[in-house]
Order: C-alpha cells, then structure tokens, then sequence
C-alpha cells in the first residue's frame, strides 16, 4: 500500500480518536521520515479545523546540532508551518547514548506538549524501526513484553504518542 494523503487521513480517522479541534504536535528531526508526516499532518490538520506545532529537539550532542535544528526550523516556517525549538539540558548528557538521547527527547517533548495542553504527539516511526526495535530487543535477551515492538499508541504522561506510519516501509514514503 502507498501512503498518500487520503490514505493516512484514513489510518487517523480509523485508529485514534481526536476532539472537534484538535491542537497536535508532531516531533521533527529534519530526517525524510519526519519530514513526511509533518507535511501529511499539516494538510489533515487545516482539513479537520485543528492547530499543529513541528517540535524540533537540539540534543547538544554535536557541535553543529543547533545550526541544523535552526535550519530545520527555517525551513518549517518557509512552509509556513508553525515549530518549536526544545533544547536538552547539558547536565542531562552524561553518557551521550542512543538511549539516553531518545530519553531526553521524549521528556522534552512530553514536556512542551503538557505545558501546552496538547494531547496528541506525533513521531513517524515506522515498519523499519519497528523491526529494528523487536530485533534489538530479541538480542538483548528482552521478555514476551518488551518484544511486542513499538506500539502505534501510547499514553506518557496523558499525552498520546502516535506512530500512524508503523505499518509502512519506509521505501514506500
């Protein structure tokens, strides 16, 4: 299946449950896959009357970090798409892993959207990472639980994060 704008308007209106307006964020790192659901959702947000914020996260982590979430953000904003900056704070980098990075990702962005009364959180993972996960998960020796994968909807901290792409190839976007 190809993911058109009809199609993933249909795996929205079929999967998760919106208010009237909804006001939804949707985590932005510049990469394609990112890139192609905070274009999908801004055309599904002006069609069901709703407000979006693009939520950018500078790790700190590199020296150009910054640079390229600025460049992000300006490239949003040419597309008149409304986004955040979130910046991680220095004294959360300790071990500058992977998973401590996704950590901080996510309490920033969990973060921003309780501060901002926004219920839904969008991130674009998709069947690629989701194999990914279940086979990192499968060599570390994870349980039944933990190798269940990414699941298309979770709720941190009464924010929904969703994963509407899971079930696509990232050849196909």
């Amino acid at each position: 299946m190809n993911l058109t704008q009809n199609c993933f308007n249909e795996i929205l209106e079929n999967n998760f449950l919106f208010e009237a307006h909804p006001k939804i964020a949707v985590a932005v790192s510049g990469g394609p896959d990112s890139m192609a659901i905070v274009f999908l959702l801004t055309h599904w947000i002006k069609r069901n009357n709703g407000s979006l914020i693009a939520l950018i996260v500078d790790h700190q982590l590199r020296k150009d970090s910054n640079l390229e979430a600025k460049h992000i953000k300006k490239y949003l904003s040419q597309h008149k798409i409304k986004s955040q900056l979130l910046t991680v704070d220095k004294r959360n980098i300790i071990k500058q892993s992977m998973y401590e990075a996704r950590e901080n990702r996510f309490k920033q962005l969990i973060k921003f959207c309780i501060n901002n009364n926004i219920f839904h959180l969008f991130v674009a993972h998709h069947y690629d990472d989701n194999l990914e996960t279940f086979l990192l998960r499968r060599i570390a020796g994870s349980n039944f639980e933990g190798l269940c994968g990414i699941q298309k909807k979770v709720n941190i901290d009464n924010v929904q994060v969703l994963r509407p792409l899971l079930q696509f190839n990232k050849k196909i976007y």
